[in-house]
This record gives C-alpha cells, structure tokens and sequence, in this order.
C-alpha cells in the first residue's frame, strides 16, 4: 500500500513539473576561457625536477597563471511559467594552467614554462531565473559543476644557458577522481544564439598527492565564455 502511494505521489509531482513547464529548449555550445590554481598550495613559480629530458617535471605543477581553456557542451533546459529554470549540461573540457620554471640566472629569474592541461567530462545542473528585454532575454543561472577527470598531464619547456630549448611533458594520473566546483553563469539570448559568461570556484585540493611537506591547498578555478546554438526553437506547453 505504501509503495502504491509513492508511486501515485511521484506520479502526481512529476504531472505537476510538467503541467506548469512554459517551455523547453536543447542547446550545443563551444566554451573557451581561462583557468587557474588558488590556495596556499598554489605558486607562480616552481622548480624543475630532474637531470634528463625523459625524467624533467614539475615540482609543483598548480599555477597561479591562467591558461586557455576549450570545450564542447550539451545544454538541456526547462522554463516555467514564471521564468523558473532548471537544466542540465553535459561537456568535454580541456583546462589547462600555467607556472614559470624558476631560474636565478636567467631573465626574470625564469627558465622556462609548464603547462598543466587536464581533460574533464562535466555535469552541470542548474536552476535559473530568465529575465526578458525585448528582443533578447536573460537567463541567470547558478549551478554545480560535477567534472569527472580523465586526465592530467604537464608539458613544459626550458632553456639553457646557450638559448638551447628542451620540451618535456608528464603524465600525472588522476590526482583526484572528481572535482566539485559552485558556478555563476549569465546567458544573453537572441533568436536561436546565446553568448554566456560564468565563474566557477573550485572545492577540492589537488596536492594530496605531493610528496614532502603539506603546501597547502591548491584548487581551480575557470572562467567560460561561450557561444551556443539552439537546435529546435522553443517548445511552448500552452501552444
């Protein structure tokens, strides 16, 4: 009997999401930006690790300096009746940082430049407020980034006294399984294109790994901006 009334209840709640649901919208977008490393256990500069190009890394590899972002996303969306929003997004992301390699007798004190470029698949749900200014509207969202990483890998370049440069790069593994990442998003909607921008603030400390001393926490933060294209015009439920 109680299971019956579950059932009827779950029933009963999702008629009513749908019932009041205004419209509905299917998104693919292309995502740039830039990211970067915060924390204590951040720097904007580390030490290179190593007396041979095959066993060159990084020491500390979690740079305060930004790097290029790119991306492919999927983005699912309800609007209520009452500009209510609540959507999904689904990508593949490339965020990539960056630190000097430290050198007192070069210029700057720097010899060099590692890149640290990890590849995510990212779920993004959200809710969101839709705001209209003829002929475009606005969708404020707020979200969670939940962002499954597949990689991580430094590649980095250094040089030597006589201008010589030497390439290198590194396999870091999955440091963590996943990060978890609150996020802030503005779209600009007109006819079937959107141009956004958002901020999302990292949750997890990558330098449980590290050997030696704690660093501290080093957690990372991305700034997207974005272009999508809406595949099928709105869906209204009272037409």
């Amino acid at each position: 009997m109680m299971k019956r009334l579950l059932l009827v209840g779950l029933f009963a709640g999702v008629t009513h999401f749908m019932a009041f649901s205004q419209t509905h919208e299917l998104r693919v977008g292309v995502t740039s930006g830039v990211s970067n490393f915060t924390g204590a256990g951040s720097e904007a500069k580390s030490l290179l690790i190593g007396s041979t190009q095959q066993d060159f890394y990084t020491s500390n590899p979690y740079g305060k300096k930004y790097g290029i972002n790119i991306g492919g996303a999927l983005d699912y969306r309800y609007i209520f009746a009452n500009n209510l929003i609540l959507g999904l997004e689904g990508a593949y992301e490339r965020l990539q940082t960056k630190i000097d390699l430290a050198g007192s007798e070069f210029m700057n004190g720097s010899r060099g430049q590692t890149q640290l470029n990890q590849q995510f698949i990212n779920f993004n749900p959200f809710v969101g407020y839709r705001v209209f200014f003829e002929p475009m509207t606005m969708d404020i969202q707020l979200g969670m980034d939940i962002a499954k990483i597949l990689s991580i890998k430094e590649k980095g370049s250094i040089e030597d006294k006589q201008g010589n440069k030497t390439d290198f790069d590194r396999d870091r593994g999955k440091i963590i399984d996943m990060d978890l990442r609150p996020r802030l998003q503005f779209n600009v909607n007109y006819d079937r294109y959107t141009v956004f921008a958002g901020y999302s603030w990292g949750l997890k400390d990558y330098t449980g790994q590290m050997l030696g001393s704690d660093p501290g926490a080093a957690r990372l933060n991305v700034f997207r901006l974005g272009l999508q294209y809406q595949l099928i015009r709105p869906i209204f439920k009272n037409d």
